[in-house]
């Protein structure tokens, strides 16, 4: 028969649980936090792209709709009213302000991004 030590107390199991819920809250929260990092961060470059490309296309419209189409591929909450244009003789500018809500089941956090993009006209 075993004697069982005078000193074990079982708090290995309290610590395994504490762990095993806080990588799955890592796990919850990556799942719904980079894929909008990652559209942002796609949406960015499209537009720094499109302000280097500014000085082929002639229409600031056509260049608007671009980057909404884009911004609706991405499923960034952006309308075309928050795409600002503006072109001067040396420079072309982008600016888009917006925010994506990302709900979790405790609270909602609003990712924010202001996107200012100024590229040289050639």
């Amino acid at each position: 028969m075993m004697r069982a030590v005078s000193g074990e107390r079982g708090e290995g199991k309290l610590g395994t649980l504490f762990a095993l819920v806080l990588l799955a809250v890592m796990i919850y929260m990556g799942v719904k936090v980079i894929p909008v990092m990652v559209n942002s961060y796609t949406f960015k470059d499209f537009i720094e792209e499109e302000a280097r490309f500014a000085s082929v296309r002639r229409d600031d419209d056509e260049i608007r709709m671009r980057v909404y189409n884009k911004a609706r591929e991405l499923e960034l909450p952006i309308t075309r009213e928050m795409i600002h244009t503006e072109r001067s003789n040396s420079r072309f500018d982008i600016v888009v302000s917006y925010t994506v809500p990302i709900v979790t089941p405790v609270f909602t956090y609003d990712y924010k991004r202001d996107e200012h993009v100024s590229s040289p006209l050639f």
